[in-house]
């Protein structure tokens, strides 16, 4: 009985494979988009072979995989040209080239190259998962001591126009939830659990797409990789927006469930719900009223239902982070992203948050509007309208539209492209008269009412927009120059900045300060915050809080003014451009800690910090100091028996004749070279290098050459300040050596024998 029953479910399981892959599903014909798609994942694998080798070319495993995924993206992109190929066969290998793409990509990234957090959003998921596991509410607490754990610069926070912070978890209980299994289980990384999510998703659209367009099928997803290891969060609520299309056909109280689902884990996947009530209306033809107020009732159950032990211990502090954020009188947060708002601050056009959200609703109308008159041409595409929305938005981020993509190829693959008739889907209702056969009502409600409903939304929506507009061109209320930049600790990049305003309300206004060269502004602190009286003015100096809102040079900017106690939009500067030298070395008062991905720590702002043969629980760098104003401390605790030397390196490429530098340096080790204790400098360019060793038992410099590298003893002192200057030109022109377009400069502090060693830098500059 047992083995009958173990043979039908391996049947059963060969079965279902073979319909997976598209076997035997009556035609073994391969088409274009079965060809294009085996040929994407060809050159997805080529691709991510060769970045494997530009981004760890010294990783002999990485060398290898690299091998093996150039091989397998040549066998793919040829195999896609061959004309006799199957189906099955052909799905087999895209599905397979895609994922290991896929995971290639992702372990690459989160492994190597961003091996921290990067968002307040996955910081807020990871406190939720910390708070349940304790049995709390995370709502009422705040998320800034994680973003100091995982070592967050403000440029990482999420800024009102106020000037406040946001530290609160935006987001309903579902975005912890979902996670809390994993976590539980062992998996701590919440971006591993994303990605679980993400090839879900990707299994759920290649499993039921058709056979002919499960190849093409995988095509926009493979590159996801890189948002998830950058620490989106949002392949989560896509994925039961994926389960929402896969059932609603098959099971359509289901699909309801599983849209209050994704919207229980991201408020915005609700902009769906109004399309899709329409398209239940149009495909029920008996007890309509009925069937859609059962299916918005199921998506409420299944919001509210994970929400509710939150809403019932915290009930105020989940109001204020879930729904009060949306109310039309929330304090706005700073526009930006990659749509409209965008695009118009770029050109200098500077608009209150209500415009676009006034133009989204106008939007929206348009869109509700044209899907309900051509249901049938548009209802495959009916995902895609969230993305033209979000365009709208005064916050358009990149994740807001692109996630969009899940479901909607799901159902393109299963209901085929939309019939677009651009003619008659702008043509509207005629005005035209006839004498009415029937009553003036009914001809009216037949005839007129949709389309003088239709004009007095659009009317309003758009007076509302143009109103906005109006006001806001013809009624300047500051006037903003900006007198100068600089660039004080020649970091590269404009880290202050003179403006004067001049208010011309008659009110008093405290200006906020945002600066903005890329898709979201920065809040910048000023030195003054006073009340700047009306028809008066002043001169401010604004600096950047941190290096990633510095302005890189070269880099064109403008000035969002905002004020702090109404929140109101005052208006914005023209185009301006950071035109400062640039240093030869970058941050030589060691100054301007960021956030290092690829270690998961601060370091200083354009050096790189370099490990060998350990871990930075115990060894690693600080900043020097109270206020870690300048200079910083490299710490290295030896403890391992394996008399393996352990390596901690600062390093910045530069310009060989920018090599002639001073070090200000105190060693408290002494120094041995057997077994190796000391600090030293290095100069290399992958092929030959230059060694300087700072030595407090030498007393005179000396200088042993061989054929790459050359050894230099510097004589220092022990406990004491030291200005050591180092002429790696001069040394590397007498070797013979050619000189490289670019080399590496490097300090280090390295052991092979226990102990606690200290090194601190004060600034490595230019020599005179």
């Amino acid at each position: 009985m047992a083995f009958s029953a173990l043979v039908n479910a391996l049947n059963w399981g060969a079965r279902e494979t073979k319909k997976f892959f598209g076997e035997g599903t009556g035609s073994d014909k391969v088409g274009t988009p079965s060809r294009i798609g085996l040929g994407l994942s060809g050159g997805l694998l080529i691709l991510a072979g060769l970045w494997m080798l530009v981004v760890e070319p010294a990783l002999i495993l990485g060398q290898v995989l690299s091998i093996g995924l150039l091989a397998f993206g040549l066998f793919n992109t040829i195999s896609s040209l061959k004309k006799r190929l199957f189906l099955a066969r052909v799905n087999q290998l895209s599905m397979i080239g895609h994922f290991v793409a896929l995971i290639a990509f992702y372990l690459v990234l989160s492994r190597l190259l961003t091996v921290g957090y990067s968002t307040d959003t996955i910081v807020g998921t990871y406190m939720g998962v910390l708070r349940v596991l304790q049995f709390q509410s995370p709502y009422p607490f705040s998320i800034k001591p994680l973003l100091d754990q995982f070592g967050f610069s403000p440029s990482f926070y999420t800024p009102g126009v106020d000037g406040s912070f946001d530290f609160r978890l935006a987001y309903p209980s579902l975005s912890f939830l979902s996670v809390l299994p994993f976590y539980v289980i062992g998996v701590h990384d919440v971006r591993d659990v994303v990605f679980i999510f993400h090839i879900l998703s990707v299994l759920v659209i290649f499993g039921f797409a058709p056979a002919r367009l499960k190849s093409i099928a995988l095509a926009p997803f493979s590159l996801f990789s890189f948002v998830i290891a950058g620490s989106w969060t949002d392949s989560v609520w896509a994925f039961f927006l994926v389960l929402t299309a896969l059932t609603w056909y098959r099971h359509p109280k289901t699909s309801w469930v599983t849209l209050g689902l994704a919207i229980a884990v991201k408020q915005i996947a609700v902009v769906i719900a109004p399309f899709l009530l329409i398209r239940l209306w149009h495909e029920r033809a008996q007890s309509r009223p009925r069937t859609l107020v059962t299916a918005a009732g199921l998506m409420l159950a299944a919001f509210f239902l994970p929400n509710l032990p939150f809403i019932y211990a915290s009930p105020s502090a989940w109001w204020t982070d879930i729904v009060a954020p949306y109310l039309p009188n929330a304090r706005p947060q700073v526009p930006g992203g990659i749509g409209l708002s965008n695009i118009l601050l770029d050109l200098g056009v500077a608009l209150p948050s209500s415009f676009f959200i006034v133009l989204m609703l106008g939007a929206s109308t348009c869109l509700l509007y044209v899907y309900a008159r051509h249901y049938r041409g548009l209802n495959s595409v009916v995902f895609a309208f969230p993305i033209l929305l979000f365009f709208f938005y005064y916050r358009s981020f990149p994740n807001y539209m692109a996630y969009w993509i899940f479901p909607l190829v799901l159902e393109l693959c299963k209901l085929g492209g939309p019939n677009f008739k651009i003619i008659s889907m702008l043509r509207f209702p005629s005005f035209t008269w006839r004498p009415p056969s029937r009553t003036f009502l009914k001809v009216f409600r037949r005839r007129l009412t949709p389309t003088v409903m239709l004009i007095m939304v659009l009317a309003l929506a758009f007076v509302g927009v143009s109103g906005a507009y109006i006001s806001q061109a013809t009624s300047p209320k500051i006037l903003i120059q900006i007198n100068g930049v600089n660039d004080p600790d020649s970091i590269g990049a404009v880290t202050m900045i003179n403006v004067t305003l001049k208010n011309l309300l008659l009110t008093p206004i405290s200006p906020n300060f945002f600066v903005k060269y890329g898709p979201l502004p920065f809040l910048w602190t000023s030195n003054s915050t006073g009340l700047l009286s009306g028809d008066s003015n002043s001169s401010y100096m604004i600096t950047a809080p941190d290096a990633p809102s510095a302005i890189t040079h070269g880099n064109q900017f403008h000035i969002v003014i905002f004020d702090k106690v109404t929140g109101q939009l005052l208006g914005e500067s023209s185009l301006s451009k950071a035109d400062i030298p640039v240093p030869s070395i970058v941050n030589p008062g060691l100054k301007w800690w960021v956030l290092d991905q690829s270690v998961g720590k601060k370091v200083p702002f354009g050096w790189k910090l370099g490990l060998s043969n350990m871990d930075l629980t115990a060894s690693g760098i600080k900043p020097l100091g109270v206020n870690g104003t300048r200079g910083i401390q490299m710490i290295l605790n030896y403890t391992s028996a394996t008399g393996l030397v352990e390596q901690l390196a600062l390093s910045q490429k530069m310009l060989l004749n920018a090599t002639n530098v001073n070090i200000h340096l105190n060693q408290s080790l002494v120094t041995s070279l057997s077994p190796k204790t000391f600090v030293s400098a290095s100069v290399t360019d992958g092929t030959h290098t230059l060694y300087y060793i700072f030595s407090d038992v030498a007393t005179q410099q000396t200088i042993t050459p061989y054929s790459t590298n050359t050894t230099i003893i510097v004589p220092t002192q022990k406990s004491t300040w030291n200005t050591i200057s180092i002429s790696p030109q001069s040394i590397w022109t007498n070797q013979g050596w050619t000189t490289p377009p670019q080399v590496t400069l490097a300090v280090f502090l390295e052991s092979n024998a226990v102990g606690v060693y200290y090194a601190n830098l004060d600034g490595i500059t230019t020599a005179r």
